[in-house]
């Protein structure tokens, strides 16, 4: 749905909250240095799909050819 500019709004929210919900699930251990840097790359990640939820698709997307 990202990909093709669908319903990016929902879909970029949808996908944020499974990254962080991901990251307090597989990566809570903070002292271990890797799971640290996989926690904070997921909470990244999240931040860039909210960012996206924020901005939208653009006119060349599919919801930008609606009208949306």
């Amino acid at each position: 749905m990202v990909l093709v500019g669908f319903k990016t709004r929902l879909a970029s929210f949808m996908l944020a909250g499974f990254t962080v919900l991901a990251a307090l699930l597989f990566h809570f251990k903070l002292s271990d240095q890797v799971q640290y840097l996989m926690f904070m790359k997921n909470i990244a990640i999240s931040g860039g799909f909210l960012a996206l939820m924020v901005a939208g698709a653009g006119s060349y997307s599919a919801d930008g050819r609606r009208g949306e």
